[in-house]
């Protein structure tokens, strides 16, 4: 399904799941732009580049417009609250979760009735730092598995691991406070159950990597709802690390 309006597009993604991916460089209806509360617009005009404003501008205008279809309310009249660590969740309703992410001019948006979720894109491109950023950020079987790949496939590799690592800790809302490197995701595009162990205690996350569109690699994580607080303050989400 596409509305090329707002430059949305549904994917096919792993139940229960509901993944749209955004075209961040078309253009929006004003419509859409002005549902972003004062605090988003606020947040837009202290990007110093124009192509990083209209992006973020891009990406929570359609943010708002899925949560809208999904629940019925005006995109403009929805509210958000925020964690320590500025992970939003959605104001008067518990059965809609949702997460975003971007990289360059494409952002994904995942939406599912409960759980905590998380999603991370990153566009393929030539990593020359790779080996020193698996180094710090990947478990030895990870870097073995990376380097076994052939060399015209290892930035691939990379980002596929990058991915699933920043989708679960997203999952999971820890901030900086889990380090990438003590959970293992491995490379390989398939559906896992990793035990990622924090400071309030150890969290069972599925992650899958899914088809985003050429040149696009993504992963998708949960929690099951019955793993999960009531969303609230004490939820946060990590900032890339990338």
């Amino acid at each position: 399904m596409t509305r090329a309006s707002t430059g949305l597009h549904k994917l096919d993604a792993p139940t229960p799941f509901e993944v749209w991916r955004i075209d961040l460089a078309q253009h929006l209806e004003h419509v859409a732009i002005a549902s972003l509360s004062e605090d988003e617009r606020a947040r837009a005009a202290r990007f110093v580049f124009t192509r990083d404003r209209d992006r973020y501008v891009s990406a929570h205008a359609a943010l708002r417009e899925l949560l809208a279809q999904r629940t019925g309310r005006a995109a403009g009249e929805l509210r958000f609250g925020a964690g320590p660590q500025g992970k939003p969740y959605l104001l008067g309703t518990h059965n809609c979760s949702f997460n975003l992410s971007h990289s360059q001019d494409v952002a994904l948006v995942v939406i599912a009735d409960a759980g905590e979720i998380g999603v991370d894109v990153e566009c393929l491109r030539a990593f020359p730092d790779a080996s020193e950023l698996a180094d710090r950020n990947y478990t030895a079987a990870e870097r073995a598995e990376l380097w076994a790949r052939p060399a015209h496939d290892r930035d691939h590799g990379f980002l596929r691991c990058w991915t699933r690592k920043e989708a679960c800790l997203k999952a999971v809302g820890s901030g900086l406070s889990i380090a990438p490197e003590t959970f293992e995701t491995g490379l390989a595009p398939i559906a896992r159950t990793v035990d990622v162990v924090g400071p309030h205690g150890s969290h069972r996350v599925r992650v899958d990597t899914f088809d985003a569109g050429p040149g696009i690699v993504a992963a998708l994580a949960r929690i099951d709802a019955e793993d999960c607080p009531v969303p609230g303050p004490g939820h946060h989400m990590p900032h890339s690390r990338l």
